[in-house]
């Protein structure tokens, strides 16, 4: 077995990026990316409501949540929002506009979060392994909702739409 020089876990700040002598490979601690939906459809009422998925693994388990997901290697943000919905709602969606990106210190991801559209507007809701409800949740109730939500940065995304702010940075 080999020894490791320095471990990437508890690397200081001065000692990064890491750098290997032999091959001159360099690893950074940078954020992950990721995205996720803003799954909207309109209510029997005419109002618009948007998706959200309880949970049911950690972290957050228990807690709500956007189809999103950190982007597998060479995807881009827009595949991976659809693919993330794909997967964990079973909606095949046409993404309308970026809604914001937004930055999660403690998760070390930066994810771009999309409104989207179901392709098909009667398509039911199937949830995967990693989730066991889904909500509708209308925009007049996201206040109400706010405070369930598993990470702060897709609570802010969810804020967002609901006062139909657009593309403003923001730190959770």
């Amino acid at each position: 077995m080999t020894a490791v020089y320095i471990c990437p876990h508890c690397a200081q700040l001065a000692e990064r990026p890491l750098v290997c002598e032999r091959c001159g490979w360099r690893w950074l601690a940078n954020p992950l990316p990721a995205a996720g939906a803003l799954v909207e459809r309109q209510a029997p009422d005419g109002e618009p409501e948007v998706l959200l998925l309880r949970r049911a693994v950690e972290p957050g388990s228990g807690a709500w949540d956007l189809p999103a997901g950190y982007l597998d290697p060479g995807e881009s943000s827009e595949e991976g929002a659809r693919r993330e919905t794909l997967e964990e709602a079973g909606l095949a969606v046409e993404l309308v506009h970026l809604v914001g990106v937004y930055t999660s210190r403690a998760g070390n991801a930066v994810s771009s979060v999309y409104l989207a559209h179901p392709l098909d507007p009667a398509a039911a809701v199937v949830i995967d392994p990693e989730s066991d409800e889904h909500a509708w949740v209308a925009r007049r109730d996201v206040p109400a909702w706010l405070p369930r939500m598993a990470f702060p940065s897709m609570a802010a995304a969810l804020d967002d739409w609901a006062a139909g702010r657009r593309g403003v940075p923001r730190e959770w």
